[in-house]
C-alpha cells in the first residue's frame, strides 16, 4: 500500500499462509515466509516486488516440521537471516539463527544453542552484524548483536519484561525495538550501543514490530490501540502516531518498500 494508506493490492493468493515479507534495499524483491507447501512446513520464498516469479529458498529434512519466520535481507541483497525452528516427532522445538544465500541457496547456522530461544533477527545498518532476542541467560527475552566476522556477542538490554523485534535505523546509530518492560509492549528506541532506552508510544495496548523507513525519518509498526491490529506510522521521534489500515483482519508486520 501506499504510505497515506490507500492502493492497498493483494501480492499473493495461494492456499497456505504467507507471512513476514521483507522488501530487499534496491526494492525488486520480497522474501516472506510460507505454508503453500502443504502441511504443517513453513518455509522461506522470494518473489519479484510484483508478486511474480516465486521461488523456494528453504526446505524442510524429512521427519520433522520447520517453521522459518523473521526473514531480514542483508544490505547488499545476498543473504536473508532468519529464524529456523525445528520440532521432530514429540520433541521440544529449537530455534536457531541462520542465514540463507539467496543465489544459491546455501546455509549457515548462526546459533547453536538447545534449549534456548533465539529469534527474531535482523541485519545492522552495516551489515557486519545481526540483532536478535534470546532467553540464553535464563531469565526474560533481552536483546542481543551478534558481529559475523568472529561471531563476538554482546548484550544490548537488561529488564524485566520481554524485549523483541529490534531494529536499526539506516544511519546505524539507533534501534527501534519491542518492550514490555513498563507492562504491556510499547514501541522504544535506544542508541546503538543499547544506551539510554526511551519509549517512543505510551498506552495500555500492544504496540510491537517496528520497522525504519529507508530515509530513517520514521517508523511503521502495529498496535491494537482501536480495538484491532492495524498498521501505524510515526516519526523517528514518536510524533505524529497515525493508523494507515483500518480492517476487520488484523494487519501485521509491515515493511518498507523503495518504488522505483
Amino acid at each position: 500500500m501506499d504510505t497515506d494508506g490507500g492502493d492497498i493490492r493483494q501480492l499473493t493468493n495461494d492456499p497456505g499462509r504467507d507471512y513476514e515479507a521483507k522488501a530487499s534495499a534496491d526494492g525488486r524483491s520480497l522474501v516472506f515466509g510460507s505454508q503453500r507447501a502443504g502441511g504443517e512446513n513453513g518455509l522461506l520464498y522470494v518473489m519479484n516486488v510484483d508478486g511474480s516469479n516465486v521461488r523456494q529458498l528453504t526446505k524442510a529434512d524429512p521427519g520433522e516440521t520447520v517453521t522459518d519466520e523473521y526473514p531480514d535481507w542483508s544490505p547488499d541483497g545476498q543473504r536473508v537471516v532468519f529464524q529456523h525452528t525445528t520440532k521432530k516427532g514429540d520433541d521440544a522445538p529449537e530455534s536457531d539463527l541462520w542465514l540463507v544465500d539467496v543465489n544459491d541457496g546455501s546455509l549457515t547456522q548462526l546459533t547453536n544453542t538447545p534449549g534456548i530461544w533465539d529469534s527474531t533477527p535482523a541485519f545492522a545498518a552495516d551489515g557486519q552484524s545481526v540483532l536478535f532476542e534470546s532467553n540464553r541467560n535464563g531469565g526474560d527475552f533481552e536483546l542481543y548483536r551478534l558481529r559475523l566476522d568472529d561471531m563476538q556477542l554482546t548484550r544490548l538490554t537488561e529488564s524485566k519484561g520481554i524485549e523483541t523485534e529490534a531494529k536499526e535505523s539506516p544511519d546505524g546509530q539507533h534501534i527501534a525495538f519491542a518492550s514490555q518492560r513498563d507492562g504491556d509492549f510499547d514501541v522504544y528506541l535506544m542508541n546503538s550501543d543499547g544506551s539510554d532506552p526511551r519509549p517512543l508510544t505510551v498506552n495500555d495496548a500492544a504496540d510491537r514490530c517496528p520497522q525504519w523507513s529507508p530515509d530513517g525519518k520514521r517508523i511503521s509498526f502495529i498496535s491494537d490501540r482501536d480495538g484491532n491490529l492495524e498498521i501505524y506510522m510515526m516519526n523517528a521521534d514518536g510524533s505524529d502516531q497515525r493508523r494507515l489500515t483500518n480492517s476487520p483482519g488484523s494487519d501485521e508486520v509491515p515493511d518498507w518498500i523503495t518504488v522505483h
